[in-house]
Order: C-alpha cells, then sequence, then structure tokens
C-alpha cells in the first residue's frame, strides 16, 4: 500500500514540474499497467500542489492554474517567485483540511445537481464579466469572449486528443513567454519564501478558494478556471487572488473524487480511471489526502527551489525561447499540425486581449460559450 502511495507522488511529482505534461495525460499512457485506485489518486493530489512550479516560473498553465499565470509572472519578475509556490502549497493543503468540515454539506447537495444551472451560472459569470469592465472595453470584453467561445467550439470539434493543452497554453501561456522574451530581463533570482501579506487572509482565500472548487465540482458546466475566475472579482491584490486559483484546483480535485464516490459521475481524467468506489472508502482517501498533502509539504519548496536556481543560472531569454519551443513540439506530439494550428490560433486570440486592453480572464468565453451553445 506505501509502495502505491509513494508511486502516486513520484508521478504527481513529475507531471507536476514537467511544463505542458497533464497527470491525466500520464496516468493514460499508463492505463495498461494497472495503476491501483490509491496511485492515481496520490498522482492527481500531487499534481495539484506542483503544477503550480512551472505555470510560476516558466508561465506553462494547465486548466487548473491558467488564470494564475499573469499574476504569479509579475511577481517572478519582482524576485518573489518562491512565495507564489509557498503560496500555492499551503493554499492546497489549507483546501485539503476546509474538504473536511464541507463533506456532508457535499453529500447532501451532489444529487441534487441539474444541467440547466450549470448554463445558469455560466450565463451571469459572463454577465459579471462584461460589466466589469470600463466604458468601451465592454464591448472588447465581449467580443474576446465570443472570439475565445467561438474558437473553443472548433477546436472541440476537431477531436483532438488534448484539446486543453493547445487552447490554455496558447491563451494564457504563450503570450506570456514572447512578452518575456522581448522583456529585456536578462535572468530572474528567485526571492525567498517569506509571505508578502498576512497569514489570516491566506486562510480567509483559501476557505473561499474551497467553497469555489466545490461548487465547480458540483456543475459540470463550471470548471475549476471559472470557480477561480469568481476569485478574481473578490480577491483584487495578486497574493490573495493566487491563494484562491490554488486552493480551487486543489479542492475541485478532492470533491470530483467525492462527487465519484457518491454518484458514480466521473468528472475528470483520473477519476474515470479508477475501478468502482465505494463511499465507504472515504475515511481511507481522506487520511490519504492528509499524507500526501504533509508531504508534499515537506519536499515541494525545496523541489521548487532547486526548479529556480537552475533556471537563473541561464540566461532568461534563452530559457523562454527553448520552452516555447518545447510547447510547439508538445502540440505537434499530442495533435499534429491541428493541434500546432489550435495553439497558434488560441496565442493570436490572447494577445488579441492584451492589445485591446481588457482582461485576460475574457478568453476563458473558450469554455462558457461552447457549455451555453450545447
Amino acid at each position: 500500500m506505501l509502495g502505491e502511495v509513494l508511486l502516486g507522488l513520484l508521478f504527481g511529482t513529475f507531471t507536476g514540474i514537467t511544463p505542458g505534461i497533464h497527470v491525466n495525460t500520464l496516468a493514460s499512457l499508463l492505463r495498461n499497467f494497472g495503476l491501483s485506485s490509491v496511485t492515481l489518486f496520490a498522482m492527481g493530489l500531487t499534481h495539484t500542489f506542483l503544477d503550480a512550479i512551472p505555470s510560476t516560473f516558466l508561465g506553462v498553465p494547465d486548466e487548473g492554474t491558467a488564470l494564475s499565470v499573469l499574476p504569479a509572472h509579475r511577481l517572478v519578475l519582482k524576485g518573489k517567485g518562491l512565495e507564489v509556490i509557498r503560496i500555492a502549497l499551503f493554499s492546497s493543503f489549507l483546501a485539503v483540511l476546509f474538504f473536511l468540515p464541507l463533506v456532508p454539506l457535499y453529500l447532501y447537495l451532489a444529487p441534487l445537481y441539474r444541467p440547466e444551472i450549470g448554463k445558469v451560472a455560466v450565463f451571469f459569470l459572463i454577465l459579471l464579466l462584461v460589466l466589469t469592465e470600463k466604458g468601451f472595453k465592454k464591448l472588447g470584453a465581449l467580443f474576446i469572449i465570443l472570439l475565445s467561445g467561438l474558437l473553443g467550439s472548433l477546436v472541440f470539434s476537431l477531436n483532438l486528443r488534448r484539446p486543453f493543452y493547445a487552447l490554455f497554453t496558447g491563451l494564457f501561456g504563450v503570450p506570456v513567454i514572447v512578452s518575456a522574451l522581448f522583456s529585456g530581463v536578462s535572468n530572474v533570482e528567485p526571492g525567498d519564501t517569506g509571505l508578502g501579506f498576512r497569514p489570516y487572509r491566506l486562510v480567509l482565500f483559501s476557505f473561499l478558494g474551497t467553497l469555489f472548487g466545490m461548487v465547480s465540482s458540483l456543475l459540470p458546466a463550471f470548471t475549476a478556471s471559472q470557480a477561480a475566475l469568481i476569485g478574481s472579482f473578490i480577491s483584487k491584490d495578486e497574493r490573495s487572488f493566487l491563494t484562491v486559483v490554488y486552493s480551487v484546483n486543489t479542492a475541485n480535485f478532492l470533491f470530483v473524487f467525492l462527487n465519484f464516490l457518491e454518484t458514480g459521475r466521473e468528472r475528470n481524467g483520473i477519476v474515470t480511471l479508477m475501478e468502482p468506489l465505494s463511499l465507504k472508502s472515504l475515511h481511507f482517501f481522506v487520511l490519504l489526502a492528509l499524507f500526501v498533502g504533509l508531504s508534499i509539504l515537506l519536499y515541494g519548496e525545496t523541489l521548487a527551489k532547486a526548479f529556480a536556481l537552475f533556471l537563473s543560472k541561464l540566461p532568461y531569454r534563452l530559457v523562454n525561447f527553448a520552452v516555447l519551443s518545447f510547447l510547439i513540439l508538445l502540440a505537434l506530439i499530442f495533435d499534429g499540425f491541428p493541434g500546432l494550428l489550435a495553439l497558434i490560433a488560441s496565442s493570436i486570440v490572447g494577445y488579441l486581449a492584451v492589445i485591446i486592453g481588457v482582461k485576460r480572464t475574457n478568453c476563458m468565453g473558450v469554455l462558457m460559450i461552447p457549455v451555453l451553445s450545447r
């Protein structure tokens, strides 16, 4: 049993720190090796703790961390990269702790879900995005929402193996990396892990993120990224916003797993590979979540520091060029020429948001419009 847990920690750490490689991808590749539910659970949870490392230092997001890329990158350029990682690790661990008292409420709510609820929530989220822009930027926000929504609909119609990779890497990752190429920054110091805001704010916004993660797991039309989007209206400073994003990511994974135990619904790639499980196993997996979380707290910052120190020894422009080349190569490996076209198109839409001067959170139309059009 311990071996299965450690294997999950190892695999989840590998996917967490490797840019562009999602835990679902590795789990699918290893499907024929008969990974146990224990290993898969540990993999998925570990990934939610550590995927902040490449998105912070390299600007390479997956769906759960897409909205964190720009705020995290700003802090990295200020020499606060390791502080971002500490926020990510403790936010994720607090999400595990806050998950526990919310379990009874969730078990009551999960069977009540109806698809219409998710569509209504997404519609009001679009209104919120548009109305919170100023003046004529409201039209710009609506344009980006509709354009990214059209992009999402087209990409999903291509039946790519990894559509979310092309979409989120292009919309949120590539523009940051290309901007860094021309920023004139020679290298970036990792800094220290001291928090730049009071601990009570970390606890407060982690709790909010856990609540949003719970909601997103209840409504399939309402993803973890969209839940984090709501957090952007509440948490105005960078650190509070990052706290919400990272806790949403971990809480969403835990509540999706709980939904699987309660209703049998499979709402992420890891869960679809698990054998059927009974709600009676919840106590075991709660203990497993605490063990995994505590384990990552022991080595996560050391791992991030080694990652950051290695990058700081290299020319920053060279690192960004290498990462950009790697992302393009991955798009070709995952889905060939159609995947590369999807990546390029997504990158153009992401840049358009910057040129127009609206928040890039409007690019989340890539998920919201397809949901409304179903």
